[in-house]
């Protein structure tokens, strides 16, 4: 599925944009402040729900005005065209719809469209907390199992009542769920490490394009020690009471990245960390193409995620893949970097405004 066209209006500094977009390369250019990093974060928030600036939605409401809105046709061979939209009033509840019809879990809409994120702290998913990384992982795990969130949403629900009553004393009610977090958490590190499994070679194929050089083991770490989690819950409970916590689960889980049998966040140099988070972006994209799920790229700031010789590999790679592009700079240069290798089109963007050139 590709974005075909997307109308936003007064999200940031954007009054009204009206943009028809290409199959391959689109790139938005333009100085600074100019609005390029808002309609990226524009379709982010309508495809996955959220802002990848701030947990604050009010915020992106443009200064001065009540509401926000965000609308885009989507289409695949299959499905033809499918109309999306987002409104929110400022204090107010975000409003979803399909086809005009309201819908209540994002993911109604996320599954439509694979989106990987590149920003110019994408080195952070190799060096940032596991929780990044716990993030790809079931991004990826969700594309190919669309009931993945709802048993992700479950055990943290379950998680979280757990923690409370660890901290208050009162185990009355503790059984049950901790034998929901066993249950659902179980479920989860399964359907994670068989994703892993399904899409590390991917990963691997990618990293040795981008550098051949660069030799990684990636292990996926489940979040406990020993055969179950029940075990591993049982056997922490008294710890778990003192810390008001609990300490072993998917919520702990991780992708471990590891150069020379050491971590690689404590080896690579932050241009190598770029490489092996843009293996992992690509692997993840070149994977769910297997399955016929087409990515959606959405990179801000061209040339700032690698130096030009890992740059020339990855968008050479990135067009083999037949990947839609959606990107952003303040370099006229970018332009001619990006369709070298993939062709496309480029908006001049202004002070919130959007013309194709």
């Amino acid at each position: 599925m590709i974005l075909e066209r997307l109308d936003v209006g007064d999200v940031r500094n954007i009054v009204a944009a009206h943009l028809d977009f290409g199959p391959g390369v689109n790139l938005l250019l333009g100085p600074n402040g100019a609005g390029k990093t808002a309609l990226l974060e524009a379709i982010h928030l309508l495809i996955r729900g959220r802002s990848f600036r701030t947990g604050r939605p009010d915020g992106l409401i443009r200064h001065g005005e009540s509401a926000m809105r965000i609308g885009a046709g989507l289409r695949d061979a299959q499905l033809g065209e499918v109309r999306v939209s987002y409104a929110r009033e400022r204090g107010g509840r975000a409003e979803l719809r399909r086809d005009g019809q309201p819908v209540r879990q994002v993911s109604a809409i996320a599954t439509l469209l694979p989106i990987q994120l590149f920003l110019p702290d994408l080195a952070d998913l190799v060096f940032g907390s596991p929780a990044g990384r716990r993030q790809w992982l079931d991004w990826g795990v969700f594309h190919v199992k669309h009931d993945h969130a709802a048993t992700l949403r479950r055990y943290l629900r379950a998680l979280r009542h757990r923690n409370a009553l660890l901290r208050s004393g009162d185990h009355r009610t503790l059984p049950s769920w901790t034998t929901q977090i066993a249950e659902l958490g179980e479920q989860l590190a399964t359907a994670r490490q068989a994703y892993f499994e399904s899409v590390i070679e991917d990963v691997n194929t990618c990293l040795a394009v981008l550098d051949a050089d660069l030799k990684l083991n990636f292990t996926h770490a489940q979040g406990w020690t020993g055969d179950t989690l029940t075990d591993a819950l049982e056997r922490e409970f008294d710890w778990d009471s003192r810390t008001g916590t609990t300490h072993s689960g998917p919520h702990r889980g991780d992708l471990e990245i590891a150069c020379d049998d050491e971590p690689a966040a404590a080896t690579l140099s932050r241009g190598q960390g770029k490489v092996a988070a843009s293996a992992l972006m690509l692997g993840q994209a070149q994977r769910l193409g297997e399955t016929g799920r087409r990515s959606l790229f959405l990179i801000d700031d061209v040339g700032a995620e690698l130096d030009d010789a890992h740059s020339e590999r990855f968008y050479d790679h990135l067009a083999a893949l037949n990947c839609q592009i959606v990107a952003t700079s303040a370099n006229p240069l970018a332009s001619e970097i990006l369709k070298a290798h993939a062709g496309g089109q480029v908006f001049h963007v202004k002070h919130g405004e959007f013309a194709l050139a």
